[in-house]
């Protein structure tokens, strides 16, 4: 068995860098830490993950297919008002899903889809 730190990155086919840097860096705040031709490298500030968008055309093809995985996940640093997050996931070019906001004892949480139609959970957790 090889030891790990946790999940070091994930990159995302995109149909437009630009409209995707905003969309995540407007929603979560991330950081742009590096930029290729037509790709961009975020971070959550204060986290280790990167999280790469990449709008290279023989690839733009299969922009929102998830591939196999049903959603991918942002763990909140506060308590929100799930409205608030969705509303402002549609603000940015994403669309509140289908689930909508949620409230669970201990947790909070919602679904967006990202430009491309990426499914985001976004939640919130006692410790």
């Amino acid at each position: 068995m090889f030891q790990t730190h946790g999940l070091s990155h994930i990159q995302l086919t995109v149909r437009d860098v630009e409209r995707s840097a905003r969309f995540y860096k407007g929603l979560l705040g991330m950081e742009e830490i590096r930029r290729f031709d037509d790709c961009v490298m975020l971070r959550t500030p204060g986290s280790h993950e990167v999280f790469t968008i990449n709008a290279r055309a023989e690839a733009s093809t299969s922009a929102g297919e998830m591939g196999g995985i049903a959603h991918f996940g942002f763990r909140l640093r506060e308590p929100l008002e799930m409205t608030t997050v969705l509303e402002e996931a549609a603000r940015l070019g994403g669309k509140p899903g289908d689930h909508g906001g949620r409230r669970e004892k201990g947790r909070l949480y919602a679904y967006v889809t990202d430009p491309d139609g990426y499914e985001v959970e976004l939640f919130w957790e006692e410790n």
